[in-house]
Order: structure tokens, then sequence, then C-alpha cells
């Protein structure tokens, strides 16, 4: 690394021929990670969305539920149907491997920024990160758009960087352009937007004209809908009017760190707590990881290079923007992690150009890659494939998982398990009452119970057919709205119980008719 780097002036230096080799076997490597028993969960809820979706798809089928996301995503799951059906290949590897390969594509991205930003070891080191990053490993074998929303703010923030550097060249204002496009179509997160442009702002731009401004953002719109039409639909306004104002929320809250909050848009500071992404880097990343990437952040608040200013405007929206909405999901941080892997691999670099003498410096090389890629793959490797489960040491490890985000990191693993086994011995006809109605008919449906009566745990609507009625407890999923009805089936011995990595996940509690999960139901239940 060379100061020059973070001034962003000419082209970065080549990778040659053993960097390239080392990058190469990165990829690979986090691949093949990211790859590794990907069905072994069963469906999250928002990913039978996505399933369901994409088979529409390829039935010219563009309406439905999930229109409120774009369609970039599901295309790719529509195209991983065609390929991987006839193969026998599973639902849910089907519907996680777009992400699974855009997350081994981010490994690049990363490393091509980062060498960009703070020069060669830096991306180096922090493709090791992005390889072998338990959390974000994890993350992105999740269905979810947020994998290719922080793929294409990577490709952004790259291409915006390199016409810094390269002004005269106009194809890389053209490509951030059109990732602002593919960040777009992936996601509709429009306040993103202004982080190139206070990258621009900040750094004195380099000269684009008005006109040119409205040229690229012209471009960037027209590939955005050749992608993303489904907005021009009509069924897609009313759909998004009822989302909008909270006729499709089913929960509205999440469980936190001992406690349930609102986790809605619109209650802003009193909902989910505003330090909800701090504790999560703090618990979510390898400690030296995590250590390291303050210490970059703090070089670059002193110097304020032009690189640093890249980064800093990075975090600078995403938290602010994240930290005053009261809603708040632990896979949103897949977009902003990447620069923290970032952080700790330029720190790390600057470690080792400040040591000079051959040996201390090859020491020094050593201890950065066994300590920050070897320390994440170690994590890695050992929570594979529950990648999400990993707590650091510094949140006071894997005895901790289910206090910081259960919700979010265990995201209905053990539910199809627990499915399968009420399909086995529920009674014909029997009810399954579920705080996810959509997975629970998939699965009762693919394990031959289409009898099975599916409610929502809810006063007035759990176990009130006058059947016998199991009841499927999550770890994560109290809400408000069931608290009293997990509190109370909690005095009670479970009918049946999912276990991962030696914790209880799922419980099903079995109810006879008239029996309510809700304590103050069941008198009233009884008398029905």
């Amino acid at each position: 690394m060379t100061v020059d780097s973070t001034e962003l002036r000419g082209r970065p230096a080549p990778w040659g021929r053993a960097a390239s080799a080392v990058l190469v076997l990165l990829v690979l490597a986090g691949l093949w990670l990211r790859l590794r028993g990907l069905s072994a969960e069963g469906f999250g809820d928002d990913e039978v969305h996505k399933w369901l979706a994409a088979n529409r798809y390829l039935h010219g089928i563009f309406s439905g539920d999930d229109v409120e996301h774009p369609m970039l995503m599901k295309w790719l799951i529509a195209l991983c149907i065609e390929i991987g059906r006839p193969l026998g290949w599973a639902p849910e590897t089907m519907t996680r491997l777009p992400n699974v390969l855009a997350g081994g594509l981010s490994i690049y991205v990363v490393a091509l920024l980062a060498r960009r930003l703070f020069g060669t070891t830096a991306g180096l080191l922090a493709a090791g990160l992005a390889a072998f990053s338990t959390t974000l490993i994890g993350y992105q074998r999740v269905a979810k758009e947020d994998t290719l929303l922080g793929l294409f703010l990577m490709l952004l923030l790259w291409c915006m960087a390199e016409a810094h550097a390269a002004p005269r060249e106009r194809k890389w204002e053209l490509g951030a352009a059109a990732s602002l496009a593919g960040m777009l179509a992936s996601k509709y997160f429009f306040f993103y937007a202004p982080i190139p442009v206070l990258f621009y702002l900040w750094t004195g731009g380099w000269g684009v004209p008005f006109k040119r401004w409205l040229q690229l953002i012209g471009i960037a719109i027209v590939c955005w809908a050749l992608v993303n039409w489904s907005p021009f639909l009509p069924g897609t306004w009313e759909y998004a009017k009822s989302y909008t104002t909270g006729q499709q929320t089913v929960h509205g809250s999440l469980y936190f760190m001992g406690r349930i909050y609102h986790n809605l848009v619109e209650y802003g500071f009193s909902g989910t707590p505003p330090w909800f992404y701090a504790v999560f880097a703090a618990v979510k990343l390898a400690p030296v990881t995590f250590l390291l990437a303050l210490g970059g952040l703090c070089v670059a608040l002193v110097q304020r290079r032009p690189a640093h200013k890249l980064v800093l405007g990075w975090l600078a929206v995403w938290f602010v923007v994240h930290t005053v909405s009261g809603s708040k999901w632990g896979r949103f941080f897949v977009s902003v992690l990447p620069a923290f892997l970032i952080l700790a691999g330029y720190c790390a670099a600057v470690v080792m150009e400040k040591v000079r003498e051959p040996f201390p410096r090859w020491a020094a090389a050593l201890a950065a890659v066994l300590l920050l890629p070897g320390g994440e793959a170690l994590a890695a490797l050992g929570h594979a494939p529950d990648y999400r489960l990993y707590i650091s040491p510094l949140g006071g490890g894997d005895a901790k998982v289910q206090y910081y985000f259960p919700h979010c990191d265990y995201f209905d693993a053990g539910f199809r398990e627990a499915v399968k086994y009420v399909a086995e011995n529920a009674e014909p006809g029997a009810e399954l009452s579920t705080e996810i109605d959509w997975p629970a008919h998939l699965y009762s449906d693919l394990d031959g119970r289409p009898d099975l009566l599916q409610t929502l745990v809810r006063r007035g609507q759990a176990c009130r057919s006058g059947r016998v009625c199991y009841v499927v407890v999550q770890a994560g999923r109290l809400y408000f709205l069931n608290e009293d009805a997990v509190m109370n089936l909690a005095h009670r011995t479970p009918w049946h119980v999912e276990t991962i990595r030696g914790r209880e996940v799922v419980k099903v509690y079995r109810l006879t008719p008239g029996e309510s999960p809700f304590p103050d139901e069941v008198q009233h239940a009884a008398q029905d």
C-alpha cells in the first residue's frame, strides 16, 4: 500500500501472478463454504414467497404477493429452477443459489474496491475476510435481496472510485449508472443513492457537467426498467398501497437482547433501538476483524483522503438511514459489512507498511493472515452449515445466540423438520397453528398432509376449531401478538422439540380440543 492509493490517482497496481492465484483460491473457497449444505435448513418465511413468485414467473404471471420487492432476484431464481428442477435439486437450493453465486462474486468485487482504495495488500486481506466471514457467508445463503443489493452497491462505489481516479475514462460513469440500476432492481432502497453523490461532492468532483448527469440518470432508469418493469403494472400499485399502510404486516415486532420491540419504520427511535447495528457489528464479526475495522475507521476519520471519504460516506449514509428507521433486520447489514472488512484489511496493511525490517515484516504479514482471514475461517468451519449462529467472544460466545438476534440468525431453521414430525404423527384433520403459515402450508403439503388446518397463533384464531391443535413455538419468533401464548405454553412439556447445535429452537405443543394457547381464552374456548 502507498499513500497514493488513498488519493485515488491513476491506475491501481496490477495484482501480479501470485496475488491473482491467491484471489482465485479465495473466491473458490468462499463459494465452497456458501454452497456446502445449502438445503440443510428449510425455507424461512420470506424465502417461500420468493420460491412461489419465481414459479409464477415461469408461467408468465408477475402479480401476486411479493411485488413489494423488485424482479431481478426472482428472475434469477426462475432461471435456477429451469436448470435445477430436471436435475432433481432441492427447492431450497434452487431458491438460494443466485445469492450464493452473487456472494462468490462479491469476494472479487471486495478485492477490486479495496485495492482501488487502499492498495493490493488491503485488497487481498479484505477478499480473504469476505471469503471466510461466517456472518457474511450465513446471510448470503438466505434468499433475500440484500446480497444482490450489497453486490451492486460495491460495484457502484468501485466505478465511482475509478471515475475519480480517471475522469477522462467515461466508461466508469456508465458502469456506475448500470450498477445503480442493478442495485435498485434488487431492492427498493432508494435512500442508498446519496452515497455516491456524497462522495462526489465531498471530494470536489471531477467536472461532470449537468447534462452528463441527466444522461447517466436516464441510462440508469432505462436499465432498471428493462429488468424491473413490475412497478408499471396496475396491480403492483394496489398491493404497494396495502403494504406501505401496514395491511400486509403479520408480526410488526422483533425480539432483541431479551426484549420485544416494535419493528416498523414509522416507530423511528421508539422502535427497535438505534444501537441494534452497532451491537451487530461488535458481536457478529470475529474479534480481531472488529478491532482492526475500528482501527481503520479511526485512520480514515483522521486523514480523510479521497479513499477514506468514500468509505466514510458509505458508512455514514447507511447508519443514519437505518438508525432513524424503527425497522431493523440483521440481513440489512450485508450491504455495509464489506466496509468493515475493507477497513480491517486496510488497518492491517497500514501496520505492515510501518514495519521496515524483512523478518518482522514477514512475521507481521503472517500474523495478519492468521488473525484476519484465518480467524474468520476458523469460526466459519466451526459453525457450518449454521453460519449465522456465530456470536463473537466479545459478545459472550455461542451461549448468547438466542439473546441477540434469534429471529434473524435462525431464520426459521428447524421448522421444516418440526412440520414433518407433525405430519407423520398428527390426527387426520388436526390443526397446525404457527407464526409462518406459508411455510407451514408448503411443507405440510409436501409431507402429504394437506388436511391439516393452518392458523396463526393469534387471539381468536389459534386452536378454536374444536380439533386437536399443534402449536409451534420458534426461537426468535416472540412478538407482542403471541407473547402471552408463548409464556403460557412454556409451563408445559413440549410434545416435540427440534434442536440445533444442542439448543432447543422449535417446540411443538399438543393441545386437546377446547384448549387454547392463550391463558385467558382457555375457559371461553372450552365453552364454545
